[in-house]
């Protein structure tokens, strides 16, 4: 096999693959879906599909906020914001939903400390690697 190196066969390669990607993960949702239906949310999360779909979809997540920062940068000039500002928003964020777990459930406070503590560190981690691409963008113009 042949390494394709027209650049309109690599474009249509690489929307075969995405269109084969969205049947594939429509294809993981309307399973879930319907075991859902059937057996009950708490089977879904058991489901091995549940954590491929769960996954596929965070990492999707973290490579397309690289092409929204470039896209971003392309259109203005990006602020450069203080870490420790990221680090206060997402720590703001983690305490009002770990407060509205305990309001909201009646949860005991261990629960709701996890469950803020939870989201605080995915906001940190998304926060932090666009912080991180944002730095490294503006390193290379200065070069």
């Amino acid at each position: 096999m042949k390494v394709i190196r027209d650049e309109r066969l690599v474009i249509k390669n690489l929307k075969n693959i995405r269109i084969a990607f969205a049947f594939q993960t429509l294809a993981m949702a309307g399973i879930l879906i319907y075991d859902g239906i059937t057996r009950g949310f708490n089977n879904v999360t058991d489901n091995p599909l549940w954590l491929v779909l769960i996954l596929t979809s965070v990492i999707l997540g973290y490579l397309n906020l690289g092409i929204s920062v470039d896209s971003y940068e392309s259109e203005k000039q990006l602020r450069k914001t203080p870490y420790y500002l990221i680090v206060i928003g997402c720590l703001t964020i983690g305490i009002i939903f770990g407060l509205l777990t305990k309001i909201t459930s009646n949860s005991s406070v261990q629960d709701s400390t996890i469950i803020g503590l939870v989201i605080f560190l995915c906001f940190l981690g998304t926060f932090s690697f666009w912080h991180f691409l944002i730095k490294k963008r503006s390193k290379d113009e200065d070069e």
